[in-house]
Parts: C-alpha cells; sequence; structure tokens
C-alpha cells in the first residue's frame, strides 16, 4: 500500500507528470502502428528501392565487396546509388541481414516500427538535455507523433508508414536530429563533451541529406544565441571545429559526393513546387489555417503552438538561452520554408542551393513547433495551474488531452486505414502468389534483360497490372529483377530521359534493352513481341536486342554543364539517330576533353536540324558474341568489321574502370548518358568493371577512429 502511495505521489510530480506522458505517447504508437509489423506485405512506396539497395548492399558484403559503394544494377538503367545518396540506415540493416540472414523486408517493417514508437523518447530527451523541466519534455513528446500534413514529406507518420511515402532514412534522421540538436547546444553553449553531438551528427548526415542540411544551417543560431562579441567570437571558434571533426567522421561519403557531384541529376521532372518551396503568401495562410500541423482536421496542435509562442513571449523565459533558440530555430526554418519566391537569389548563398528541395525544410518547421508546444504549455501551467493544489498537475495534462482529441481521432483513423489496407494488399498477394513465383522464376532463369510492365506514366498503373494496390513495376525490384520501371531515384543524368520511352518504337527496346515485357492476357501484343511462356493472367513476351551491349557510331561530340543536359538527349532520343545507331559523345566541361577528330556542338546548339544531318545508313559494324553480369562487371566477347564504339547500356560513371583484351582503356559519355569505348575491326573482349574510389575504405576507417578519439580524448572544443 506504501509503495503504491509513493508511485500516485510521484506521477503527482512534474517529473512524474512528464514520464507519464511520454508513456502515453510511446503506447499510443505501440498500439497504433503495430500494423507495420504484424501484417506483412510488399512495398509500394519508396521503401521498394530503399528495400533494393539494402539486400545489395548485404550481398556486397557476401562477396567482399565494399557495401557503401556498389553498382545498383537493378533500377534507372544502374547507377552507384551510395556512392552520392546516404545509407548508413541501409547499411546497418545490410550488416544484421548478413549475420543473421533475416530478411531485409522485415528488418525494415520491425526498424521502422521501433523508430516511430521511439520518437516521443527521442523528443523527451532533447528536451531535458536543451534544460528544459520534465512536463516540458513530455507535452513535447506528447505531440511529436500526431502531426498531419498533406505529404509535405516532414514528421508526421504519413511520411514513412506503408500507405505513405516510405522515405524511411529521414526516419533515422528524425529520430536523431533533435539529440544531435541538443548535444550540439550543450557543447557550444555549454562547453560540454563533445562525443554524442558528434555522433548523432554523423548518423543524421549520413541517413538524411535535408535533414542534415537542416542541423548544419541550425548550428549557426547556437553562435548568435548571446550578443557578446567576445561569446560569438569563442562560439563561432568552437563551431568551426566541431564542423570540422564532423566533416573528418563523414568525408568518407561526402568528399566523393562533392568530387562526382556533376554526375548527380537535378530532374525536371520533380514539380517546381518542391525546389522553390510555396511562398510567404501560401506558407502563412496554411499555417493560421492549420494545414501544416493539423491537415484535415480542427487545429489542434496549431492552436496549441500559438498559444505556446504567446505564453514564452509574455514571460521571462524568452531571456533564457534555451527558450531563445527554440523561437529562432522555429521562425528560422519558417522563413527558409518560404521558398525562392519569397527570398530569390538569396538563396543561392546557401552551398548546393540548386540541388536543394526547399520544401523540405518544413521538418525543421515540425521540430521547431513539437519543442515550442512543450516549452509554452508547461509555462501556462507553472504561471496558471501552480496556484491549485498539487493535483492540478494531473488534471492540466488532461485537458491538454481533450484539446487534442481532434488529433487523436484523425491519427487513429488514419492507422486503422493503414491497417486495413495492409490487409487487403496481403490478401491480395496470396491468392495470386504462385502465379508471381512462376514469374519471377521464369524470368530468373531467362538470358538476362530488362523486364518492362509500364510505367507509372501510362499503362503501368492500371488495375492490370497491379497486385493488391502495388503495380508490378514496384514488384519486381523487390523481387530482385533488372526492371524499366519507375523512377525511384532520380540521381542518374539519363533518369529523365528514359522516361521519354515511347513503347511503340522498338529501337527503344533494344536502347534501354529491354528484353521482357510482361502484359495481361486481355491486351493484344505488337508484331515485334515474342510470347515466351503464357501464365494464369499474363503472359510473358521477348522482344529483339543486343543486350547489355551493342556496337554503335559516334558522329559529333556534344559538351555542356550537367544542369543542360537534358535536352541534347531528350532530343536525341525523338531523333531518327536511335534506329540508325549514331550515339554523339557527351562531354561535361566547358570544353570536350577528347573529340576524336569529330565535328564539337556546345548543348545549346543541338537541335533537330542538326541532328537529322547525322542521320545516315552506316555500313555493318559487327556482333555481340556473348556477355556476362556479374556484381559490380559487365564483360563481353565482340567482333567488329570496322571501327566502331562498343556500348554498354548502363549509366556512366568515373567509378567505371574499362579493359579492352585485357588493357586498361579510357571510357567515354554516349547518349543517353550511357558509357562506351572505341574499338577497331577484329575479334575483341571487353570488361566493365565499377569500383569504389580506392580512398573511401581508408576514409571510412579514418573517420571511425577520429569518432573513437574523440570519444576517449577529446572531451570538450
Amino acid at each position: 500500500m506504501n509503495k503504491l502511495k509513493t508511485l500516485i505521489n510521484f506521477f503527482k510530480t512534474e517529473r512524474g507528470a512528464g514520464i507519464i506522458l511520454l508513456i502515453a505517447a510511446i503506447l499510443f504508437n505501440v498500439i497504433f502502428l503495430w500494423s507495420e509489423v504484424s501484417i506483412p506485405t510488399f512495398q509500394l512506396n519508396d521503401e521498394v528501392y530503399h528495400q533494393l539497395a539494402t539486400q545489395e548492399a548485404s550481398n556486397a558484403l557476401r562477396n567482399g565487396s565494399d557495401p557503401t559503394d556498389f553498382w545498383l544494377s537493378q533500377i534507372e538503367l544502374g547507377y552507384p546509388l551510395f556512392h552520392h545518396y546516404q545509407h548508413l540506415p541501409q547499411v546497418i540493416l545490410a550488416t544484421i541481414n548478413y549475420f543473421t540472414s533475416f530478411p531485409v523486408s522485415r528488418l525494415f517493417d520491425f526498424s521502422r516500427y521501433i523508430l516511430l514508437v521511439l520518437f516521443p523518447l527521442s523528443i523527451f530527451w532533447a528536451m531535458r538535455r536543451f534544460g528544459f523541466n520534465y512536463l516540458a519534455a513530455g507535452f513535447s513528446a506528447l505531440v511529436s507523433s500526431l502531426l498531419s500534413t498533406n505529404g509535405l514529406f516532414g514528421f508526421d507518420y504519413g511520411s514513412y508508414i506503408w500507405r505513405g511515402f516510405g522515405i524511411y532514412p529521414q526516419l533515422w534522421a528524425m529520430f536523431f536530429l533533435p539529440l544531435a540538436l541538443a548535444e550540439i547546444y550543450r557543447a557550444i553553449c555549454q562547453r560540454k563533451p563533445v562525443f554524442l553531438a558528434i555522433f548523432f551528427s554523423a548518423i543524421v548526415l549520413l541517413s538524411n541529406f535535408f535533414n542534415g542540411y537542416i542541423l548544419l544551417l541550425s548550428t549557426i543560431v547556437f553562435v548568435f544565441l548571446r550578443f557578446r562579441k567576445e561569446e560569438i567570437f569563442t562560439r563561432f571558434k568552437v563551431l568551426i571545429l566541431f564542423l570540422l571533426l564532423l566533416f573528418l567522421v563523414t568525408s568518407y561519403l561526402f568528399l566523393p559526393f562533392l568530387l562526382d557531384l556533376k554526375y548527380t541529376n537535378a530532374s525536371i521532372w520533380i514539380p517546381s513546387w518542391k525546389y522553390d518551396s510555396f511562398g510567404l503568401r501560401q506558407v502563412v495562410t496554411d499555417l493560421f489555417a492549420g494545414r501544416l500541423f493539423d491537415y484535415n482536421r480542427l487545429p489542434s496542435l496549431t492552436f496549441l503552438l500559438f498559444l505556446s509562442i504567446v505564453a514564452i513571449l509574455i514571460s521571462r523565459y524568452h531571456r533564457k538561452e534555451n527558450y531563445r533558440f527554440l523561437l529562432i530555430f522555429a521562425v528560422f526554418w519558417l522563413f527558409l520554408f518560404f521558398g525562392r519566391s519569397t527570398w530569390g537569389a538569396l538563396l543561392n548563398l546557401l552551398p548546393v542551393s540548386h540541388f536543394l528541395q526547399l520544401h523540405r525544410f518544413i521538418s525543421g518547421v515540425h521540430l521547431g513547433a513539437i519543442f515550442l508546444i512543450g516549452a509554452g504549455i508547461s509555462l501556462i501551467w507553472e504561471k496558471v495551474f501552480q496556484r491549485f493544489p498539487r493535483w492540478s498537475i494531473i488534471i492540466f495534462p488532461i485537458i491538454i488531452l481533450a484539446i487534442l482529441s481532434p488529433a487523436y481521432i484523425e491519427r487513429i483513423k488514419f492507422y486503422e486505414e493503414n491497417r486495413d489496407w495492409r490487409i487487403e494488399n496481403q490478401k491480395a498477394f496470396l491468392v495470386d502468389k504462385e502465379e508471381l513465383s512462376d514469374i519471377e522464376k521464369t524470368l530468373k532463369n531467362l538470358p538476362p534483360g530488362r523486364v518492362y510492365a509500364g510505367l507509372a506514366s501510362n499503362w503501368g498503373n492500371f488495375p492490370n497490372y497491379k497486385i493488391g494496390f502495388v503495380p508490378f513495376y514496384s514488384i519486381f525490384p523487390q523481387l530482385g529483377i533488372d526492371s524499366f520501371g519507375y523512377s525511384y531515384h532520380s540521381e542518374a543524368l539519363s533518369a529523365d530521359i528514359r522516361l521519354h520511352f515511347d513503347d511503340s518504337r522498338p529501337e527503344e527496346y533494344n536502347l534501354f534493352n529491354i528484353r521482357y515485357v510482361l502484359l495481361h492476357k486481355t491486351w493484344t501484343s505488337p508484331y515485334y513481341y515474342s510470347k515466351i511462356k503464357e501464365f494464369d493472367n499474363y503472359v510473358l513476351y521477348e522482344v529483339s536486342t543486343t543486350g547489355y551491349f551493342d556496337l554503335v557510331d559516334v558522329p559529333a561530340v556534344f559538351y555542356g554543364k550537367a544542369k543542360d543536359f537534358y535536352s541534347p538527349n531528350s532530343k536525341w532520343l525523338f531523333s531518327s539517330l536511335v534506329e540508325s545507331k549514331q550515339y554523339p559523345i557527351i562531354d561535361l566541361g566547358k570544353e570536350p576533353q577528347k573529340t576524336f577528330g569529330l565535328p564539337v556542338f556546345s548543348f545549346q546548339q543541338v537541335d533537330e536540324n542538326l541532328l537529322a544531318n547525322f542521320a545516315q545508313v552506316q555500313p555493318e559494324r559487327g556482333e555481340i558474341v556473348k556477355e556476362e553480369i556479374g556484381e559490380n562487371k559487365y564483360e563481353v566477347r565482340f567482333e567488329t568489321i570496322r571501327d566502331c564504339f562498343l556500348i554498354l547500356k548502363e549509366n556512366y560513371h568515373p567509378g567505371w574502370q574499362v579493359y579492352l583484351d585485357g588493357k586498361k582503356v579510357s571510357p567515354v559519355m554516349l547518349t543517353p548518358g550511357f558509357i562506351g569505348i572505341k574499338v577497331g575491326a577484329g575479334t575483341h573482349q571487353a570488361s566493365f568493371l565499377y569500383k569504389s574510389p580506392a580512398y573511401r575504405i581508408p576514409l571510412l576507417i579514418f573517420g571511425i577512429l577520429i569518432l573513437i578519439f574523440i570519444g576517449f580524448r577529446f572531451k570538450k572544443l
């Protein structure tokens, strides 16, 4: 009895009430997100390619290759995704899969569930490290998983769950961003040990570039929280040293990324609002209408946010450094979220600003709001309810829960729909399990080639080409099959070009080595399809191609900046040069490095008339005799009658090393972004090997050693 009384008295305290709020937030997530692990099924969002990349990273470990930099061949015509893209979460799951053989898809389900369930704990811990009391930390934790937006890719859970967008790496960054900010605050403003600040910051940076960008830009705020010249100068020195150490820890990724930045595409197909955001008027309108935090429900979080801001501003606490940080942080990211229409050329001052999707800065707005609500509501209790008896500390959270009831009702409905759709999807796959298994087995036993079942922009999204909610172009990558379908990432320079694929032109099937096509039985195939096998509902066809290699001619050299890559290559795709196998060299530079004595034109000079001049029927070149496909390599034996170029229908990248008849040769980029080499008459053997930069693994090891050194020796900055 005494123990129960002690427990009740504990929960009447500020500390106890805060912990109750934290437990309530976690339990809500535990219960209503359970379907994320209890109903296994195929993915239909961006987790498709995250799972594929994770599985290939695990395979790289098994083969003794670098799991942080390998050739991901099954989507986007091949690309070394992890060379340019954040990958820490995927590599961690790949390592677990390597040692345990636990399925990658289930690792995603369980890790997603754990991170979503425990995100309130991350917020709670960060608020405490910022110096806020337990009640403030508890209220921030309580609201942290209740955000709702109309697909803004922020901290609302729709960004991550099955029915949402599946931006899995950002989930890791979301979880560790509050912790990283709190530890940086302690390191810079309070001269506390720096290890956790660098450790958590490295996780954020290696998990999601956009949240990493938010983290790094936010560090500037810490420098100016006190307007004393000496203090600003001291903090700035600490910040520079912190950033230097952080770069050393993460340099294995960011150095190659920066050196090879021109081989990363800024897609024209991404809607302009993602790059530009929404502008001051729209953002402010959405803020006051509740659409930034309470989309499709009564704006309870929005109300609490404004109430909290007022409470902080009229109290003496806005003079305290931690409260001041929250206010400046929230306003800073709200202003940047306004985007290009508001700030214009000023945004060019931001590093790599032309790659930034400014709408992703909503994450900073969301995090700032979560922090402010907790801090402000706790101040309201302190000012108003502390005059009442001790039991008011329990009544007050109940009042807040009542205010939040519209958010809870909407979230419960949202998660229940997610559960129901997962069940429906799971049942559909169980019904078609045998046929899908037969299709998979058939494709994997055929000679290598890409398979096509429509694009998102054409019939690929028709009901006949889905199992449950998942289109076949999303199913094939999850089966590890090389496919030509949805653009799950647009990193490769050819990503925008290939989406113009015209499935009525046989020459384009050869161009992209689309060798197999899956059609529903009710569809009529064109004359150039040859039936391979008939299944219960589908028919598999073959289209004649030369395989992953071909022999082509090069009529000219086109050169220019990577940002202008799309125009000449898309015009080439629409021309007759594809059919006549005329593939100009593409040189990304102010002046071409290799011309081979060919005519040279800038990207701006390339038009339909110029391309028409090259559309000439050429003499026979030779033939591809045999090709072999392996991990990070493509090998071919071929015979040529005359001088021409050998092209590999994979994306060009400086990581390729090419050997012709045992001798290393320098490759070139050919339209529409593929890799090729010049060859003479005769019988030849060529090998195309993708290799990570020699300095990458040493940099990775060096970064780990630096982190260990900081942990043991470098206590303060």
